[in-house]
């Protein structure tokens, strides 16, 4: 095993529970540990004036039980934990998300994820965070203090309510959801009368629980004297996800490709220092087939298509997941990303979007016109778990208004508004394919709309060999303004697509590399697929320590030559000014189209000049070693 990678809490081999569970009533009876002389457990644990009592005396008849990760049982209004001895210190990912609750912008914002582990401690079960940030071999003597150093805050504590089958930990979980624990509160000031749980499933990996939390929202800062705080109420969703047993192996992060990563400082490096050590954030794709070239994944990546979506948009949003598929292929895997609708609450009342193992994009009803990607990994090496896509619903008006204000000389269906079904889907799945890219590990990567010659942006033969008129969906180089009309580029050549620079950082990400079984082994090859950017242009990344570099900007299309660029979108901007009444002055309706239009009109001529103006000043850059 790769020493960098012994830097975590030392923890056994454990099996998976073998069924996912469905609601039952639970035994009456189970064995329990014998009690030691002085009324303590042959555990050695401390001894307890009330002590746990007999399990049927807490699971009793009336309990809904679900079988899984560990046993959860409710009673009324109680929810129990039935913990098995195999799984006591074990690292679990926990994910909130708010499942209802919020205002007209969007749902509240779920808490930040965390690692925990339950671990025992006399009469007790301690719920304690993990933390993966200082590392060490735990053959290197360091490894204590380090250890140590990641002791972890205890986040509750649970009394033993009783012991179940094979010495399984029974703790009343029901405070864990409706109090003020402040690593799993919803909203804030939870008042415990009007806070309860609402529902939970069991599987073999995790556990889902939503409850619902009422808080009192303090008023805003300035807001005087006389503010009251808000009652506010959330249905609150937390997921718990053992951590994989085998972990990935970790890729090593490389300056040279834009990749999102994870960092830890390792203490038992060879070199005389602590040293830093990142880790690319990547699904964990294996070949089912690895003596094969190209072979289906063990683990395909789906993200499951929110059933929120608008029907209409659904065939756009799973095509702008699959537009990735091409990129795996060419790094070694065939079906390996797909988009899915989600099954509804009455298709499957047991799947949830928030589950910690279902990568997931949701369609917000929210007025925010914008969308956002990221995901949720193994602190231990990168691997994503739970990739998140937001779509919110206005995003569709700022894709009007971009779309108009720089491309609409060049296409004939944006002389009618509302923009017809077919093109706002186009530019939908635009959208979703830039922030699945994101979700994937992908970040911004604004140098990439320098890299072609602007003169070339014009030839449809160019545009149709490169796949579009930029490397890379990452970069914000929206729509192709830099043709003209008398170019004949056709519509679906104006908007990005999955580029070139997309499927070398797939390959670099994710193409395996035989022999190599430590990081370390794999960093001559990365190294060298890293130097093919030396002199293909195209697969370059931001310089990000470099704020001058005037190829490096946002809103831009070919500005490898700005100057030319820019006066070639302005000719386009004159005539999408010369349209604005005829498009947007609508009989019967206000201004709001019209204002609308021609404030972006306003702000994409200074775009252009802005683009021209980085020039001064500037120097171009990039990443070499």
């Amino acid at each position: 095993m790769n020493r960098s990678l012994r830097a975590w809490p030392v923890v056994a081999a454990l099996a998976l529970a073998a069924t996912t569970g469905c609601a039952r009533q639970a035994s009456p009876t189970a064995p329990s540990p014998q009690a030691a002389p002085g009324g303590q457990d042959t555990a050695g644990g401390r001894s307890r004036a009330d002590g746990p009592r007999p399990y049927a005396r807490v699971i009793t008849g009336e309990a809904v039980t679900r079988r899984g990760l560990f046993d959860v049982h409710r009673i009324d209004d109680k929810l129990f934990f039935e913990i098995p001895r195999s799984e006591l210190n074990r690292d679990i990912l926990v994910v909130q998300r708010t499942a209802a609750g919020g205002n007209r912008t969007g749902f509240f914002r779920g808490g930040p994820s965390r690692v925990v582990a339950f671990e025992r401690e006399g009469d007790r079960i301690l719920l304690r965070q993990r933390s993966f940030g200082i590392t060490a071999d735990t053959a290197a003597a360091i490894a204590r203090a380090v250890e140590a150093l990641n002791f972890g805050p205890i986040i509750a504590s649970f009394g033993i309510e009783a012991w179940g089958p094979d010495s399984a930990a029974v703790i009343d979980a029901t405070k864990l959801f409706t109090t003020n624990v402040n690593e799993f509160v919803g909203v804030p000031q939870i008042q415990a009368d009007r806070s309860y749980i609402e529902t939970f499933a069991a599987f073999p990996e995790n556990v889902n629980i939503q409850a619902t939390q009422t808080g009192n929202q303090p008023p805003p800062s300035g807001s005087g004297p006389g503010a009251r705080p808000t009652t506010v109420t959330a249905l609150t969703s937390w997921s718990f996800l053992k951590l994989p047993e085998d972990p990935m192996q970790p890729r090593l992060h490389d300056r040279r490709v834009g990749l999102g990563s994870v960092q830890h400082v390792d203490y038992s490096r060879p070199e005389h220092e602590a040293m830093s050590r990142r880790y690319i954030r990547r699904y964990r794709l294996e070949k089912r087939n690895p003596a094969a070239e190209i072979s289906d994944p063990v683990e395909p990546i789906v993200f499951w298509v929110d059933p929120a979506t608008p029907e209409w948009l659904v065939p756009h949003v799973i095509q702008g997941v699959d537009d990735w598929e091409p990129a795996y292929r060419e790094a070694g895997f065939s079906n390996a990303i797909e988009g899915r609708l989600a099954p509804t609450a009455e298709e499957d009342p047991d799947f949830s979007l928030l589950d910690a193992r279902h990568s997931v994009i949701y369609w917000r009803p929210s007025e925010v016109a914008n969308a956002t990607g990221g995901q949720i990994v193994d602190p231990r090496t990168g691997e994503i778990l739970k990739a998140e896509v937001n779509m919110y619903h206005n995003v569709m008006n700022l894709l009007r208004n971009w779309y108009f204000t720089q491309v609409s000389p060049l296409d004939p269906r944006t002389q009618q508004m509302p923009l017809p079904d077919s093109l706002m889907g186009r530019l939908v799945r635009y959208v979703v394919a830039h922030e699945v890219g994101h979700a994937v590990g992908f970040p911004h990567n604004m140098k990439a709309s320098a890299m072609y010659p602007a003169d070339s942006l014009r030839s449809r033969t160019f545009l149709e060999r490169m796949g579009g008129h930029v490397a890379t969906l990452m970069d914000y180089s929206r729509f192709n303004y830099v043709a003209q009309p008398e170019d004949g580029i056709p519509p679906r050549l104006l908007v990005p697509g999955v580029g070139p620079y997309d499927r070398f950082a797939i390959m670099w990400q994710n193409k395996p590399i035989p022999g190599a079984s430590t990081p370390d082994e794999e960093w001559p090859t990365l190294d060298q697929w890293s130097r093919m950017q030396d002199t293909i242009p195209w697969y370059r990344w931001s310089t990000i320590d470099a704020t001058a570099d005037p190829h490096a900007i946002t809103e831009a299309v070919g500005d490898e030559d700005a100057v030319k660029s820019s006066e070639l979108g302005m000719r386009n901007l004159e005539r999408v000014v010369a349209s604005l009444l005829r498009v947007a002055e609508q009989p019967g309706q206000d201004y709001t189209l019209l204002s609308d239009l021609y404030s972006n009109a306003v702000s994409q001529w200074g775009r252009y000049n802005g683009h021209v103006a980085a020039m001064i000043a500037g120097a171009e850059t990039w990443e070499r070693y």
